[in-house]
């Protein structure tokens, strides 16, 4: 791995954490408290409880990549990281539809409940936090991930297979 892909990856990875990481961290307390005035209005049981899913969810994939991953990568990488990386966009993929369904439900609550500023809130909170973490998701599929994507050995010229050179008889 050269040098300048170590740096590239490093400076990601510091942008990641920042912006997102820490972004996520500070959004969720705030939205769980939202959730629970919205249950303690009666508009709906439940909430808190799968935002709170979301979050441990959500943590514990920014763990793998704080842990693993990204120590991994300031390093150079390895031979399994490919694996984890799959394994992470996975991830990404649940997070993704997880976010969908619950603001999904968010936004029939809001429907029947429109009046209900925690509701509002919630809603707008979520929304933020659902395009916050897309955008986390591209800046680790688009740009991070592609740097230590695994390439297929090149055979040199030398091992290919010669085609016969036809003859010509006098």
């Amino acid at each position: 791995m050269s040098l300048d892909i170590t740096q590239q990856a490093t400076a990601l990875i510091d942008h990641i954490q920042t912006r997102f990481h820490e972004g996520h961290r500070r959004a969720l307390p705030e939205l769980l408290r939202l959730a629970e005035a919205v249950e303690a209005r009666g508009i709906d049981e439940g909430l808190g409880d799968e935002l709170r899913a979301i979050g441990n969810a959500l943590e514990l994939h920014m763990f793998k990549e704080e842990m693993r991953l990204f120590p991994m990568m300031e390093q150079g990488g390895n031979t399994l990281i490919g694996r984890l990386i799959e394994d992470l966009q996975r991830e990404h993929v649940e997070h993704e539809g997880a976010m969908n369904v619950f603001r999904a439900r968010l936004a029939a609550l809001s429907e029947a409940s429109s009046v209900d500023s925690a509701l509002q809130q919630l809603v707008q909170g979520v929304d933020d936090l659902a395009n916050e973490l897309a955008s986390h998701m591209r800046a680790e599929d688009d740009e991070l991930f592609p740097l230590f994507a695994v390439q297929p050995p090149v055979a040199p010229a030398a091992l290919k297979p010669r085609l016969p050179v036809p003859t010509t008889n006098p």
